[in-house]
């Protein structure tokens, strides 16, 4: 130790100390242009993200709609076997008609109109099994709307245009 801290007592060698030096604050923003280019690449990643799922929900609310419209007639027990398979019907119909071109939809009926149910989809095999019923079901007094339910919902979520 040094003699000139000889003697002395704790007290008077804390006052000879001198105050702690903190050091600077660090800056919330970055100060290297490489962060910067980083911050501008995730922003654009996350505008391009954003604005594709903005696009996906708008290009598929008619699928929703149509799916609230199916759900409507499930929660009607009291509609009849036919008018509910005629609702079935119209739903898809018109549901195609938003999706496909109406020269190409709106002539179609029977045979062709149970094809182009099948194909829209991947030829799914629920929607390939229900297709003659989806097809008729507008037309026949004994259709049942109940049992084309289902499938109806099938293709709804799984058609592509």
């Amino acid at each position: 130790m040094s003699e000139r801290f000889e003697g002395l007592s704790l007290p008077e060698l804390l006052d000879l100390m001198h105050e702690l030096v903190e050091p600077e604050a660090v800056p919330w923003l970055p100060q290297t242009p490489g962060w910067w280019v980083l911050l501008g690449w995730a922003l654009t990643v996350a505008t391009l993200i954003i604005a594709s799922i903005i696009r996906r929900r708008r290009r598929n609310r008619y699928r929703r709609e149509a799916l609230a419209s199916l759900d409507a007639i499930a929660a009607h027990p009291q509609m009849s076997a036919a008018e509910s398979a005629q609702r079935v019907a119209e739903i898809i119909k018109r549901t195609a008609l938003v999706a496909f071109p109406r020269a190409r939809v709106a002539s179609m009926h029977g045979g062709e109109w149970a094809r182009f149910l099948c194909e829209s989809c991947g030829n799914d095999r629920q929607v390939t099994e229900a297709a003659e019923s989806l097809a008729s079901a507008a037309y026949r007094p004994d259709a049942d709307g109940r049992s084309i339910l289902q499938p109806a919902r099938r293709w709804v979520r799984l058609h592509r245009a």
